[in-house]
């Protein structure tokens, strides 16, 4: 690949600067993978409206660029983003919206419809988004979608063209996700999570609507009532606003055996992965699913349901519930707990099959796209 003289790539970087979700994660990882591969561009410029977290650690080609605003950060996207940014160079936005009426190349990635799923979200914010992410697909030079399904719902909701959308999958870091043979070191993480070693079940993510969190905890509720199971349970990412879990937990009588994390570094959540029986991610839809793959990186037995994209990658790596309410969920943990033979073969099926989402290939065939743009 030949280099091209002083070009450099911009990164809408707004996801990282606000509470740290999957594409926040995304960013990072395309960072990550560009810098240790040949790329035509000299340098590549995050922009954010306000200085990086501490946790946020770039590469070392990799320049943070803050534009300061007071303005809305819809409103920084448009007009402070593309006056900064000019109108030369390939723009870069990971997080659905591009300033539409800016002149520079854009790629675009989405990763999942509001519209597919209107019950999770309130009218108001359906139609913001709806209007942002469709007039900022059109305008996309390069349009990439993390899942078959996704690039569905684009199609059939903003009205462009199959051949224009690029589905380009989210990955995982397997060198960082991976199984960990080392019982004592598990073992260890337990007892610091609960005072003593015992089994736990996992989820991770937001706990917004569609991923059916209260009717899991139910479901943990009565396998704990009916079952005497002596698992706890651990919800990383539960500290967003709004996301009010304590009084259910409360009212179903679980404060001692449910532990609920906000944002966790990822060494903490590589080590959940691997020290809980079962991890369960019940969403009812889903652009991709990043903490399915994670898990099944890391050979952990898991539940999620059978829709959406969950499909395209987890079919036969991971048990597929129907449905996403507590009577289903608590059938599905039973069947996978009480079968040795089940959890075994999510193993050694969900770590192969994770590999082929290494983030290297993903980022590599992220560039090849971007690349076309100059």
């Amino acid at each position: 690949m030949s280099r091209a003289s002083s070009t450099f790539l911009g990164v809408n970087g707004i996801r990282l600067v606000a509470p740290i979700s999957g594409v926040a994660r995304y960013i990072e990882n395309m960072l990550r993978c560009w810098s240790q591969v040949e790329n035509p561009f000299d340098e590549t410029r995050v922009y954010t409206p306000r200085p990086l977290p501490t946790q946020v650690v770039l590469p070392s080609k990799v320049r943070s660029v803050v534009v300061p605003s007071r303005a809305p950060y819809a409103v920084w996207e448009q007009l402070h983003l593309p006056r900064q940014h000019g109108s030369r160079a390939v723009l870069f936005c990971p997080s659905y919206v591009a300033p539409i009426w800016t002149k520079c190349p854009l790629v675009v990635v989405h990763h999942g419809s509001y519209e597919a799923y209107p019950q999770a979200f309130p009218w108001w914010r359906r139609q913001k988004a709806y209007w942002a992410y469709k007039y900022s697909a059109r305008r996309a030079d390069r349009l990439i979608t993390v899942s078959e399904h996704s690039k569905r719902d684009m199609v059939k909701f903003y009205g462009i063209s199959s051949a224009k959308c690029h589905v380009i999958p989210v990955g995982v870091n397997t060198s960082h996700f991976r199984p960990i043979d080392e019982p004592q070191q598990l073992a260890d993480f337990r007892r610091r999570m609960f005072g003593e070693d015992v089994p736990f079940i996992l989820y991770v993510g937001k706990p917004v609507k569609r991923r059916n969190l209260p009717a899991l905890l139910e479901a943990y509720a009565r396998l704990v009532r009916e079952r005497r199971l002596p698992h706890r349970f651990v919800c990383i990412g539960s500290d967003l606003p709004g996301m009010h879990l304590a009084p259910l937990i409360k009212q179903l009588g679980l404060e001692q055996r449910v532990t609920l994390i906000g944002h966790a570094a990822h060494d903490f959540i590589a080590l959940a992965y691997n020290s809980c029986s079962l991890f369960v991610y019940p969403s009812s839809y889903e652009g991709f699913g990043m903490p399915v793959l994670e898990a099944m990186a890391c050979g952990t037995p898991t539940i999620t349901l059978g829709n959406t994209s969950l499909l395209e990658f987890a079919d036969g790596a991971a048990f597929l519930a129907e449905r996403g309410d507590a009577m289903t969920l608590f059938q599905a943990m039973v069947e996978v707990l009480d079968n040795p033979d089940w959890r075994d073969r999510m193993r050694r099926i969900g770590v192969p099959r994770a590999q082929n989402y290494d983030w290297s290939l993903i980022a590599e065939r992220t560039m090849k796209l971007i690349v076309e743009l100059i």
